[in-house]
């Protein structure tokens, strides 16, 4: 008995284009992604009915084949084409097109172009494709939304914090998800469970082509990171930290800000004892407070929308404040729980101990090397802060031994 074959009833074409910034393998094939999933995601396609792709790209664009990024999407068994574009004098730079041929399309159903960014000047009678909604659609999904295009955000570190924001942007339509951590199981755990779109080699590779970078690494390592996304971003890219402490982070900042990167400083109010990856979940900044303290007055619209799609409120808050309210909020109640669990760990051990014990040292299972990281960062606001609570701990104390 013969094999059988794919159904190819109700065969449609679609298609799209995109507008490169530079012309670097990473961009085009950044870009080129997105316009891919977009093409699917507003015409509620599957890729399983994409029976061919033809891609054809400016004479400016050279560093790369536009069919790399189906192949990096999985399209391994869709036939794919490559062409350059005749140069007519008067027409847009750097750009790529495709033409889809997707199969099992109802008869008479008319597929929406997508034209991304610039490129939507190309086809002013379309304007733009619109993503459907989702199912169970996220805090910037309403009836009323306009055209969707997707956008792209490169994040550095997929901890709890990085994690997060890749499981929550799942949750909503309109986010290119490009994940990068130096620890490949943690990289692997997330591309298996599905939170990130597109895994990169390095933050250089994650970050080209980008319209927003968050970085969620530890405090201590935040300048450098900084520096280097700024130098791999584009121009006019937001850039984005979540670090405890603004001190050692803002001078990196302003100084990417000074090479045409929108910069601000952030920091989400939330998280957990938990470590890494494993302790990440979609709903983490949900109805909490993120700080934000940008370099310059104004809060890039791709931020404000990415906070808005966390479900989370923003704070604007200086620098200087941020870190010496948190070093009363946060660092010091980190140090007082350490203390405690060793002062009384032993006794707890042997079962004197309730609640009450377990709720005081329960800052005191953070991971270790994130809360060192930012209390060092914080130190002269922490000692602020603990000379403070020793005055009061010294009254309350003296309070009881004179009524004793």
């Amino acid at each position: 008995m013969a094999p059988s074959q794919p159904d190819r009833s109700g065969i449609a074409a679609v298609r799209g284009a995109v507008p490169i910034r530079v012309n670097r393998a990473d961009d085009i094939i950044a870009g080129t992604a997105r316009l891919l999933t977009a093409i699917l995601e507003v015409n509620r396609l599957e890729r399983a009915q994409i029976v061919s792709a033809v891609f054809t790209a400016t004479e400016d664009l050279d560093a790369d084949f536009p069919a790399h990024a189906a192949r990096r999407l999985g399209w391994t068994d869709v036939p794919l084409l490559n062409a350059r574009e005749i140069p007519v004098p008067g027409t847009m730079k750097r750009v790529v097109r495709v033409l889809l041929t997707v199969s099992g399309v109802a008869p008479g159903t008319r597929l929406q172009p997508v034209y991304l960014d610039e490129a939507a000047a190309l086809r002013p009678d379309v304007a733009g494709g619109q993503a459907p909604s989702p199912e169970a659609p996220g805090p910037s999904a309403t009836a009323s939304e306009g055209p969707v295009t997707p956008r792209h955000i490169a994040i550095i570190g997929l901890g709890q914090i990085g994690g997060s924001v890749a499981r929550s942007l799942g949750r909503v339509r309109g986010w290119w998800r490009v994940g990068y951590d130096r620890d490949a199981a943690t990289l692997l755990a997330a591309r298996s469970a599905g939170v990130i779109d597109q895994v990169a080699e390095s933050l250089e590779t994650a970050c080209a082509g980008a319209d927003v970078a968050l970085l969620a690494t530890p405090v201590d390592t935040l300048p450098a990171l900084v520096a280097a996304a700024a130098r791999a971003l584009p121009q006019g890219a937001a850039l984005i930290d979540t670090g405890s402490t603004r001190g050692p982070v803002t001078a990196a900042l302003e100084a990417a800000a000074a090479q045409g990167i929108r910069a601000v400083g952030g920091h989400p109010l939330t998280g957990s004892e938990g470590h890494g990856f494993a302790a990440s979940r979609a709903d983490l900044f949900a109805d909490t407070t993120f700080t934000l303290s940008p370099v310059g007055a104004d809060v890039p619209e791709v931020v404000a929308q990415l906070l808005r799609d966390l479900g989370a409120r923003p704070l604007l808050v200086a620098p200087e404040r941020h870190d010496q309210a948190l070093a009363r909020t946060s660092h010091l109640p980190y140090l007082v729980a350490c203390a405690l669990r060793e002062l009384g760990g032993e006794m707890a051990d042997q079962g004197l101990s309730g609640p009450g014990f377990r709720d005081m040292t329960r800052l005191a299972a953070s991971d270790a090397r994130i809360a060192g990281a930012y209390c060092r960062a914080n130190a002269e606001a922490v000692g602020a802060a603990w000379r403070a609570l020793r005055e009061a701990l010294d009254r309350a104390v003296t309070g009881l031994e004179a009524t004793g």
